[in-house]
Protein backbone atom coordinates (compact mmCIF):
# COMPACT_ATOMS: atom_id res chain seq x y z
CA UNK A 1 0.00 0.00 0.00
CA UNK A 2 1.43 3.35 -1.09
CA UNK A 3 1.08 6.29 1.30
CA UNK A 4 0.56 9.54 -0.59
CA UNK A 5 1.41 12.70 1.31
CA UNK A 6 -0.76 15.47 -0.06
CA UNK A 7 1.02 18.79 0.43
CA UNK A 8 0.38 22.43 -0.38
CA UNK A 9 1.76 23.62 -3.72
CA UNK A 10 4.40 25.88 -2.15
CA UNK A 11 8.04 25.43 -1.17
CA UNK A 12 7.05 25.30 2.51
CA UNK A 13 4.30 22.78 1.81
CA UNK A 14 6.51 20.50 -0.31
CA UNK A 15 9.42 20.53 2.16
CA UNK A 16 7.00 19.79 4.99
CA UNK A 17 5.79 16.83 2.95
CA UNK A 18 9.41 15.68 2.55
CA UNK A 19 9.87 15.86 6.32
CA UNK A 20 6.66 13.93 7.08
CA UNK A 21 7.29 11.29 4.39
CA UNK A 22 10.82 10.64 5.65
CA UNK A 23 9.69 10.68 9.28
CA UNK A 24 6.95 8.12 8.55
CA UNK A 25 9.61 5.37 8.34
CA UNK A 26 7.47 3.53 5.78
CA UNK A 27 10.34 3.18 3.32
CA UNK A 28 10.99 5.50 0.39
CA UNK A 29 9.52 3.02 -2.07
CA UNK A 30 6.24 3.01 -0.13
CA UNK A 31 5.61 6.76 -0.01
CA UNK A 32 4.87 9.43 -2.60
CA UNK A 33 4.38 13.18 -2.48
CA UNK A 34 1.73 15.05 -4.41
CA UNK A 35 0.92 18.76 -4.67
CA UNK A 36 -1.55 18.34 -7.52
CA UNK A 37 -5.18 19.33 -7.14
CA UNK A 38 -7.40 16.61 -5.73
CA UNK A 39 -9.17 14.93 -8.63
CA UNK A 40 -9.16 11.16 -9.13
CA UNK A 41 -7.89 9.14 -6.20
CA UNK A 42 -5.83 6.05 -7.01
CA UNK A 43 -6.58 2.51 -5.88
CA UNK A 44 -4.32 0.86 -3.31
CA UNK A 45 -3.17 4.21 -1.93
CA UNK A 46 -3.65 5.84 1.44
CA UNK A 47 -3.75 9.64 1.53
CA UNK A 48 -2.40 11.87 4.27
CA UNK A 49 -2.94 15.64 4.28
CA UNK A 50 0.18 17.62 5.11
CA UNK A 51 -0.21 20.93 6.93
CA UNK A 52 2.54 23.41 5.96
CA UNK A 53 4.99 23.83 8.82
CA UNK A 54 7.69 26.50 8.57
CA UNK A 55 9.87 24.82 11.21
CA UNK A 56 9.83 21.42 9.48
CA UNK A 57 10.42 22.98 6.08
CA UNK A 58 13.31 25.02 7.47
CA UNK A 59 14.98 21.91 8.88
CA UNK A 60 14.76 20.15 5.51
CA UNK A 61 16.04 23.18 3.59
CA UNK A 62 19.00 23.68 5.95
CA UNK A 63 19.88 19.98 5.63
CA UNK A 64 19.78 20.23 1.85
CA UNK A 65 22.07 23.27 1.87
CA UNK A 66 24.51 21.64 4.29
CA UNK A 67 24.65 18.17 2.71
CA UNK A 68 23.84 18.87 -0.96
CA UNK A 69 25.05 22.42 -1.42
CA UNK A 70 23.63 25.83 -2.32
CA UNK A 71 23.03 24.91 -5.96
CA UNK A 72 20.78 21.96 -5.05
CA UNK A 73 18.83 24.14 -2.61
CA UNK A 74 18.27 26.77 -5.31
CA UNK A 75 17.20 24.11 -7.82
CA UNK A 76 14.56 22.85 -5.40
CA UNK A 77 13.37 26.34 -4.44
CA UNK A 78 13.02 27.50 -8.04
CA UNK A 79 11.43 24.26 -9.24
CA UNK A 80 8.86 24.42 -6.44
CA UNK A 81 7.66 27.75 -7.86
CA UNK A 82 6.67 26.15 -11.19
CA UNK A 83 3.34 24.34 -11.64
CA UNK A 84 3.80 20.62 -12.32
CA UNK A 85 1.86 17.61 -11.00
CA UNK A 86 5.00 15.52 -10.33
CA UNK A 87 7.34 18.14 -8.91
CA UNK A 88 6.67 17.38 -5.20
CA UNK A 89 7.61 13.72 -5.56
CA UNK A 90 10.60 14.66 -7.74
CA UNK A 91 11.85 16.97 -4.98
CA UNK A 92 11.50 14.15 -2.45
CA UNK A 93 13.35 11.63 -4.64
CA UNK A 94 16.11 14.10 -5.40
CA UNK A 95 16.67 14.78 -1.71
CA UNK A 96 16.65 11.07 -0.88
CA UNK A 97 19.25 10.35 -3.56
CA UNK A 98 21.37 13.36 -2.64
CA UNK A 99 21.52 12.54 1.05
CA UNK A 100 22.71 9.01 0.29
CA UNK A 101 25.59 10.14 -1.93
CA UNK A 102 29.12 10.42 -0.47
CA UNK A 103 29.15 13.98 -1.86
CA UNK A 104 25.60 15.32 -2.05
CA UNK A 105 26.65 18.18 -4.31
CA UNK A 106 27.00 15.68 -7.17
CA UNK A 107 23.21 15.35 -7.34
CA UNK A 108 22.93 18.53 -9.44
CA UNK A 109 24.85 16.87 -12.27
CA UNK A 110 22.97 13.55 -12.26
CA UNK A 111 20.63 14.56 -15.10
CA UNK A 112 20.18 10.96 -16.23
CA UNK A 113 17.93 10.55 -13.19
CA UNK A 114 14.38 11.55 -14.21
CA UNK A 115 13.74 13.25 -10.85
CA UNK A 116 16.80 15.47 -11.10
CA UNK A 117 16.16 16.20 -14.78
CA UNK A 118 12.61 17.36 -14.02
CA UNK A 119 13.78 19.62 -11.18
CA UNK A 120 16.49 21.08 -13.43
CA UNK A 121 13.98 21.78 -16.22
CA UNK A 122 11.50 23.41 -13.81
CA UNK A 123 14.25 25.55 -12.34
CA UNK A 124 15.16 26.88 -15.80
CA UNK A 125 11.51 27.53 -16.60
CA UNK A 126 10.91 29.43 -13.34
CA UNK A 127 14.00 31.57 -13.84
CA UNK A 128 13.02 32.30 -17.45
CA UNK A 129 9.58 33.53 -16.34
CA UNK A 130 11.10 35.61 -13.51
CA UNK A 131 13.71 37.12 -15.83
CA UNK A 132 11.02 38.26 -18.25
CA UNK A 133 8.94 39.88 -15.52
CA UNK A 134 12.01 41.81 -14.34
CA UNK A 135 11.74 43.64 -17.64
CA UNK A 136 7.97 43.64 -18.09
CA UNK A 137 6.82 44.89 -14.67
CA UNK A 138 5.33 48.41 -14.89
CA UNK A 139 4.80 50.45 -11.72
CA UNK A 140 2.06 53.04 -11.23
CA UNK A 141 2.20 55.80 -8.65
CA UNK A 142 -0.78 55.82 -6.29
CA UNK A 143 -2.12 58.93 -4.60
CA UNK A 144 -0.31 57.94 -1.39
CA UNK A 145 3.03 57.82 -3.23
CA UNK A 146 3.34 54.01 -3.30
CA UNK A 147 4.57 52.46 -6.54
CA UNK A 148 2.17 49.63 -7.37
CA UNK A 149 2.31 46.87 -9.97
CA UNK A 150 0.24 43.80 -10.82
CA UNK A 151 1.32 40.58 -12.48
CA UNK A 152 -0.43 37.35 -13.44
CA UNK A 153 2.55 35.03 -13.44
CA UNK A 154 2.52 31.41 -14.55
CA UNK A 155 4.92 30.54 -11.70
CA UNK A 156 5.24 31.76 -8.12
CA UNK A 157 8.08 34.19 -8.85
CA UNK A 158 7.54 37.07 -6.41
CA UNK A 159 10.43 36.00 -4.19
CA UNK A 160 12.68 35.80 -7.27
CA UNK A 161 11.95 39.25 -8.68
CA UNK A 162 11.60 41.19 -5.41
CA UNK A 163 15.39 41.40 -4.76
CA UNK A 164 15.84 42.83 -8.28
CA UNK A 165 13.47 45.74 -7.61
CA UNK A 166 14.64 46.20 -4.02
CA UNK A 167 18.15 46.73 -5.37
CA UNK A 168 16.98 49.28 -7.96
CA UNK A 169 14.34 51.09 -5.89
CA UNK A 170 15.73 50.98 -2.33
CA UNK A 171 14.31 54.37 -1.34
CA UNK A 172 10.76 53.77 -2.61
CA UNK A 173 7.63 52.27 -1.12
CA UNK A 174 6.50 49.71 -3.67
CA UNK A 175 4.36 46.58 -3.96
CA UNK A 176 3.96 43.91 -6.65
CA UNK A 177 0.71 41.97 -6.52
CA UNK A 178 0.36 38.50 -8.05
CA UNK A 179 -3.34 38.30 -8.80
CA UNK A 180 -3.17 34.59 -9.63
CA UNK A 181 -2.03 33.71 -6.11
CA UNK A 182 -3.45 36.60 -4.07
CA UNK A 183 -0.06 37.44 -2.62
CA UNK A 184 2.22 40.45 -2.86
CA UNK A 185 5.86 41.45 -2.49
CA UNK A 186 5.98 44.60 -0.36
CA UNK A 187 8.97 46.91 0.07
CA UNK A 188 8.89 49.75 2.63
CA UNK A 189 11.34 52.52 1.71
CA UNK A 190 14.81 51.87 3.14
CA UNK A 191 13.82 48.49 4.60
CA UNK A 192 13.78 44.84 3.58
CA UNK A 193 11.04 43.48 1.32
CA UNK A 194 8.62 40.78 2.47
CA UNK A 195 5.88 38.57 1.04
CA UNK A 196 2.29 39.22 2.09
CA UNK A 197 0.17 36.07 1.79
CA UNK A 198 -3.58 35.72 1.25
CA UNK A 199 -4.30 39.27 0.13
CA UNK A 200 -8.03 39.91 0.62
CA UNK A 201 -10.08 39.81 -2.60
CA UNK A 202 -11.62 43.18 -1.70
CA UNK A 203 -8.15 44.73 -1.62
CA UNK A 204 -7.25 43.54 -5.11
CA UNK A 205 -8.97 46.50 -6.78
CA UNK A 206 -6.49 49.24 -7.66
CA UNK A 207 -6.60 52.32 -5.38
CA UNK A 208 -6.70 55.78 -6.94
CA UNK A 209 -3.70 56.89 -8.98
CA UNK A 210 -1.78 60.07 -8.28
CA UNK A 211 -2.76 63.13 -10.32
CA UNK A 212 0.45 62.99 -12.35
CA UNK A 213 0.37 59.25 -13.11
CA UNK A 214 -2.02 59.30 -16.14
CA UNK A 215 0.10 62.07 -17.67
CA UNK A 216 3.33 60.07 -17.35
CA UNK A 217 1.63 56.93 -18.62
CA UNK A 218 0.56 58.79 -21.75
CA UNK A 219 4.11 60.10 -22.20
CA UNK A 220 5.40 56.53 -22.02
CA UNK A 221 2.83 55.31 -24.53
CA UNK A 222 3.69 58.18 -26.88
CA UNK A 223 7.39 57.33 -26.62
CA UNK A 224 6.54 53.69 -27.37
CA UNK A 225 4.61 54.76 -30.47
CA UNK A 226 7.27 57.26 -31.58
CA UNK A 227 10.17 54.80 -31.67
CA UNK A 228 8.22 52.35 -33.80
CA UNK A 229 8.68 52.30 -37.59
CA UNK A 230 5.36 51.38 -39.17
CA UNK A 231 6.94 50.24 -42.46
CA UNK A 232 9.09 47.75 -40.54
CA UNK A 233 6.39 46.49 -38.23
CA UNK A 234 6.71 42.72 -37.69
CA UNK A 235 4.03 41.45 -35.32
CA UNK A 236 5.24 37.84 -35.40
CA UNK A 237 8.74 38.85 -34.33
CA UNK A 238 7.34 41.23 -31.71
CA UNK A 239 5.24 38.48 -30.19
CA UNK A 240 8.26 36.16 -30.08
CA UNK A 241 10.09 38.64 -27.83
CA UNK A 242 6.98 40.00 -26.08
CA UNK A 243 4.23 37.34 -25.86
CA UNK A 244 0.62 38.48 -25.60
CA UNK A 245 0.23 36.95 -22.12
CA UNK A 246 2.52 39.62 -20.64
CA UNK A 247 0.91 42.65 -22.28
CA UNK A 248 -2.09 43.04 -20.00
CA UNK A 249 0.30 44.24 -17.25
CA UNK A 250 2.31 46.62 -19.46
CA UNK A 251 1.43 50.31 -19.57
CA UNK A 252 2.25 50.81 -23.25
CA UNK A 253 -0.53 48.39 -24.23
CA UNK A 254 -3.25 50.03 -22.12
CA UNK A 255 -5.93 52.51 -22.98
CA UNK A 256 -6.68 54.98 -20.18
CA UNK A 257 -9.86 56.83 -19.43
CA UNK A 258 -9.43 58.76 -16.19
CA UNK A 259 -8.59 56.23 -13.49
CA UNK A 260 -9.78 53.28 -15.57
CA UNK A 261 -7.26 51.29 -17.61
CA UNK A 262 -7.95 48.44 -20.02
CA UNK A 263 -5.67 46.26 -22.11
CA UNK A 264 -5.79 47.09 -25.81
CA UNK A 265 -5.74 44.01 -28.02
CA UNK A 266 -3.16 44.18 -30.84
Amino acid sequence: MIRVFWCEDTLTGILTGVYDAWDSRLGHQNVRLSSAAAEDLELFCEYTDVEPDVEKAGKVFRTVKRRMGEEAALMIAYASACPHDEKADAVYRMIVIGLHLPDGREICHMLTRPEVRLISELRKKAWHIAHRYMGFVRFRELENGVLFSEIEAEADILAMIAPHFADRLPGENWAILDRNRQKAAVHPAGKNWFILEEVDEEKLSLPCLSREEPYFQELWREFHRAIGIRERENMALQQAFLPLKFRNVMTEFWETCGQKQTYKQP
